[in-house]
Parts: structure tokens; sequence; C-alpha cells
């Protein structure tokens, strides 16, 4: 069975929040594991058991926060296990010019240099234009989380377990 790891730093909660509707959109793909796992309880070394694997930041400073750098850091002790596997990066800012697509793009670097596959968060045409329509790069969020930004996130996880899902499956 496919499997999916969805962790996430958090300072306030905002960063978790869509790291669980994450979760929620990646359960809806059929036979698919889905585990969203406190960050504190994630090392280098399970990212390796996992197919696909979806990590999230706030932005400080336009970069991931230290502690997910040092998690990237520490895959330098599983280079080649992550070859081939799907990888995905999600953000929160606390301003709407806040650095996202750099800090995204901080995370999805580290993915590549693996050989990993990397998901995007692409524009959904089921969407009106006047809500959130795709980040480009992965899923991000500015402010106070609302609703929109929740539906996005299930969006961006089923799109994710879709992939793997074809990868894996």
């Amino acid at each position: 069975m496919p499997s999916i790891l969805i962790t996430c730093y958090s300072r306030t909660g905002k960063t978790k929040a869509l790291a669980d509707a994450i979760g929620r959109g990646a359960k809806t793909a059929p036979g698919m594991s889905v585990d969203v796992k406190s960050f504190n309880m994630v090392s280098a070394t399970d990212l390796a058991r996992y197919d696909g694997i979806v990590l999230g930041s706030p932005v400080y400073f336009g970069s991931p926060a230290a502690e997910v750098k040092e998690l990237l850091d520490d895959t330098t002790f599983v280079r080649g296990k992550l070859v081939g596997k799907v990888g995905a990066a999600f953000v929160t800012s606390g301003d709407r010019t806040g650095g996202k697509e750099t800090a995204i793009l901080s995370i999805l670097q580290a993915m590549l240099i693996h050989g990993m596959i990397v998901v995007g968060d692409p524009i959904n045409p089921e969407l009106e234009e006047t809500e959130h329509n795709g980040g480009h790069y992965g899923l991000a969020a500015d402010g106070p989380i609302t609703d929109d930004d929740l539906h996005q996130a299930e969006l961006f996880g089923k799109h994710i377990a879709d992939v793997v899902q074809k990868v894996f499956g």
C-alpha cells in the first residue's frame, strides 16, 4: 500500500492546521496510508520509509524554519534512499509577501537533490477565480488560516496522493 508522510514545524499552530488539512485530502485517495506526524517525532531515516513526503514550515526571512533546515541537512545520512519518492512542500507566513515561494523552493531544492519527484500546487479549474487557485510551487498561506486555505490544503493533499498512487500504486 502506498504511503505518505506529512509533517511540519509549527510554532503557532497555523502550519500544523494546513498539515492536518493536507492529510485529510490525502486520505480520500483509496488504498493510501497517510501519517500526519508531529515534527519532533520525525527523523531523516523515517523519511525513507514513505513513498511520499510532504514537509511544511513557517517562513522566517524568506527561508524555512531552522528546525526544517536541520532535518533537511540530516537527510545527507539517507542519501540515495529518497530517489524516486514523491515530495511536496507547504508554508505559512504572516505577510502576503513574506518570502513564501523562496521558502518552498528551499525545501524543494533539497528534494530535487535527492532525486525525488516534486509535486507543485497546480491551478485547479474546479475553483472559482475568487478562491485560492493554486500556489504553483507548493501550498502557501498568509495571515490567519481561512476556510479557503484549508479547502485548498485538502485539494493539495488529494493531488499529492493521486501522484503517489500513479507512481507507487
